[in-house]
C-alpha cells in the first residue's frame, strides 16, 4: 500500500509541474485603440481687389465696362462629397445709386459668366472632393464684373454700389 501512495503522490506532482511551466504558457500583448481626427474645413472668405473697401471701379460715360476684377473667394472644404458655393447681391443685381438710379452688371466666377444675379444663384457646385480646396490654403476664385454701354449711358455721375454674399454648403 506504501508504493501505490508513492506512485500516486508522483504522478500528482508531475501533474502540477506541468501547469506551472512558463515555457508553454502564451504571452498576452497589452492592447490599446488608436485614434485620427480629421476635421472638417468649411470656410469663405471674399477679400476686394479693389484695396480698400469702398474704393470705387472708373467708369466711362457712354462706354462699356470690361470684365473687371472686383475681388477673390477663397474657399476651404475637405468634405469629400464636394461643396456648393452660392451668391446673392442686396440690390438683385444692380450697382445703386443714392438718387436710387441702378446700373444692371453680369457676374463672372471663376471665369465663367454667371449673368445678372436677381435671387440666390449657385456659382459652383462639386459633387467630389476638390484637392486643391482641402488644404490650409484653399482655392481661390475670382470675381469679375462687366456692364454693357446701355446701363451706364445717361446715368447720374456719382458712386453706385451692390453687396454681394457668398455663401458655402459642404455636402
Amino acid at each position: 500500500m506504501n508504493i501505490f501512495l508513492k506512485k500516486y503522490l508522483s504522478l500528482g506532482c508531475f501533474g502540477i509541474a506541468i501547469t506551472l511551466l512558463p515555457e508553454i504558457a502564451p504571452d498576452i500583448a497589452q492592447a490599446d485603440n488608436v485614434y485620427a481626427n480629421l476635421p472638417t474645413l468649411n470656410s469663405i472668405v471674399f477679400v476686394s481687389s479693389r484695396g480698400t473697401s469702398g474704393t470705387a471701379i472708373p467708369l466711362t460715360a457712354n462706354a462699356a465696362l470690361a470684365l473687371t476684377s472686383v475681388g477673390n473667394v477663397n474657399v476651404k472644404s475637405n468634405t469629400y462629397l464636394g461643396f456648393k458655393v452660392e451668391v446673392e447681391s442686396t440690390n438683385n443685381g444692380l450697382l445703386k445709386h443714392s438718387s436710387g438710379a441702378g446700373m444692371a452688371y453680369n457676374l463672372n466666377y471663376n471665369n465663367a459668366d454667371k449673368g445678372q444675379i436677381t435671387s440666390k444663384t449657385v456659382v459652383e457646385d462639386n459633387s467630389a472632393l476638390i484637392t486643391g480646396c482641402a488644404g490650409d490654403t484653399g482655392c481661390d476664385r475670382d470675381v469679375k464684373i462687366s456692364i454693357t454701354q446701355s446701363e451706364i449711358q445717361s446715368k447720374p455721375a456719382g458712386l453706385y454700389s451692390d453687396t454681394l454674399t457668398f455663401t458655402l454648403t459642404n455636402k
